[in-house]
């Protein structure tokens, strides 16, 4: 099951190491929640839901986030995350296709980093996608 952990703890400002550590469970938990390659246990989704503040429902859906959080379309700059989510493609396996490292490629998905327009071309080329539709905008500064 799709989950919207990773960018809600993101957008928060919400360190991976300091979320699991208040929810009781190891910080590599919480990262393969995250991702997708592990279930969570129905206690943890509970303790996730009231940490970030949200419903069960909202957390762990299908939808795309800024479906779900329609406050994250504002200032969305690209559907990297999404895209690449949907695809069931790892941000670390991205992150070696594209040939970049994975803090950059988050940072580029989180709307935090304008990419150069080599990187734009061989995301839209990996994920096939028009450049247009995968970046919609330049991040202002």
């Amino acid at each position: 099951m799709n989950n919207h952990i990773y960018m809600l703890r993101k957008k928060r400002g919400i360190k991976q190491y300091d979320m699991a550590r208040a929810l009781g469970v190891s910080p590599s938990y919480l990262s393969k929640i995250e991702t997708g390659s592990q279930a969570p246990t129905e206690k943890f989704r509970q303790a996730c839901a009231k940490y970030l503040k949200t419903t069960l429902d909202k957390l762990f859906n299908e939808s795309p986030v800024e479906e779900v959080y329609p406050e994250f379309s504002q200032g969305l700059t690209n559907k990297l995350w999404a895209k690449r989510r949907e695809l069931g493609i790892k941000q670390y396996d991205m992150a070696k296709k594209l040939k970049v490292s994975t803090p950059f490629l988050s940072k580029v998905e989180l709307g935090l980093l304008e990419p150069p327009e080599d990187f734009k071309s061989m995301a839209s080329k990996v994920l096939k996608m028009k450049k247009e539709e995968l970046f919609l905008h330049k991040v202002e500064f």
